[in-house]
């Protein structure tokens, strides 16, 4: 089975999202996923990985290599390793699909039978988990709780670090926003499990003084409350507090997560992001080498978080796996056939082939769709296969 066609889908009421289609001789089309900042991606689809794809054939680990020394050779990480996750994700839909099989088996098969989640309390619709987290945590918490779930994950501090660029928080205010999760405890007790997010706001000496804050809390980490840059700086605020360090979707593939891997306890990756099912399995081993588990991250759509399902099903060292109820409870079915299902008490593995879901017609039939095929590509010039000069590079520059 070879590709014949990469198609790209956009739709203007979903910008951030960039959904990418392989067409194959066999009358099979994979489908991938992969956010945000989705106009640099597309380019890095059509001018860079394309050509790599069209006539190959479909065979994830070749295809990955090639596409990875494609765009490693003038730094992989950001727009160029979204791009490669989404064509590694649909190359693996494609395989399914021919094999008859789930995704999640071609991976080695599912190592349980409900995928644990948490709730990232994002708005959207008519669920405004975002703005309850502060106005109504309590409320929230025990909203929660009654639809099953056992773990959320809220960012109250976020708003104090632009003032200083994170480097100081006010004392006052900190103890102020602190009473969120004391309003949690309150509602709920220990039935529900609370991470604080930094979103990678913080310097080292404000990360400290919020960790020593929040550490009567008893939370179930503290995820990216550094710039995932300095080791030495994780390692410092690991050993500073008893909660638990997660981090970081940030470091894309296992070079950028390996040197990380003494410095935190629960390890975040995101499929649609590091490099799709063929290097994410690679950095789940890595990290069970090392005896730490992974709680994937997954803020995106519906076929991304499919993919993020299967993965999560298939690696024996997950966590728990990262979950937006406001986006399957609300657009996930405008976009997709057959969604994931996804409730407070744990994810549902799907056994259809492939992914098991695709975009429905009526998305493909208003979105903005761009298909390089077969004879119409740039052509590679080099940049796959070892001399990124050949092929008249030179001429061109």
């Amino acid at each position: 089975m070879k590709v014949d066609a990469v198609e790209t889908v956009r739709l203007d009421d979903h910008h951030e999202h960039l959904w990418v289609r392989l067409h194959t001789d066999a009358g099979i089309v994979g489908t991938g996923e992969t956010t945000p900042r989705v106009g640099s991606v597309e380019r890095i689809v059509h001018e860079v990985l394309a050509p790599l794809l069209l006539g190959a054939e479909v065979a994830p680990e070749r295809n990955w290599q090639a596409m990875f020394r494609a765009v490693a050779y003038h730094g992989y990480a950001g727009a160029e390793l979204r791009a490669v996750s989404a064509l590694d994700m649909a190359l693996w839909d494609a395989l399914g699909q021919q094999a008859g099989l789930p995704v999640h088996r071609l991976l080695g098969g599912p190592c349980r039978d409900v995928v644990p989640v948490y709730n990232t309390c994002v708005s959207h619709g008519p669920l405004r988990d975002h703005e309850r987290f502060m106005a109504d945590p309590g409320g929230l918490a025990r909203d929660l709780v009654d639809e099953g779930y056992r773990a959320m994950k809220i960012w109250p501090f976020d708003e104090l670090s632009p003032a200083s660029l994170g480097h100081d928080v006010d004392r006052r205010e900190l103890r102020a926003v602190a009473r969120v999760f004391a309003a949690i405890r309150e509602a709920v007790g220990d039935r529900i499990e609370v991470a604080l997010e930094g979103h990678s706001c913080w310097g080292l000496p404000a990360a400290l003084r919020i960790a020593r804050e929040v550490e009567e809390f008893d939370l179930m980490w503290l995820e990216d409350m550094l710039h995932a840059g300095d080791p030495d700086a994780w390692r410092a605020l690991r050993e500073s507090t008893r909660t638990p360090i997660c981090g970081s979707e940030r470091l894309f593939t296992r070079y950028g997560m390996a040197p990380f891997l003494q410095c935190v306890d629960v390890v975040k990756q995101d499929v649609c992001w590091t490099g799709g099912f063929t290097e994410f399995v690679k950095v789940a081993a890595l990290c069970g080498a090392h005896e730490l588990p992974v709680a994937p991250h997954n803020c995106h759509g519906p076929v991304g978080a499919m993919a993020t399902l299967h993965a999560s099903a298939a690696i024996p060292n997950l966590r728990v796996m990262e979950s937006v109820r406001a986006f399957t409870r609300g657009f996930f079915a405008d976009l997709v056939d057959e969604p994931p299902v996804i409730r407070g008490e744990g994810a549902v593995i799907p056994e259809r082939p492939g992914l098991g879901l695709r975009l429905r017609d009526d998305v493909l039939a208003r979105a903005r769709r761009t298909v390089s095929e077969r004879g119409d590509a740039v052509a590679a010039g080099g940049w796959g296969d070892g001399d990124p000069w050949k092929g008249g590079l030179g001429d061109r520059v």
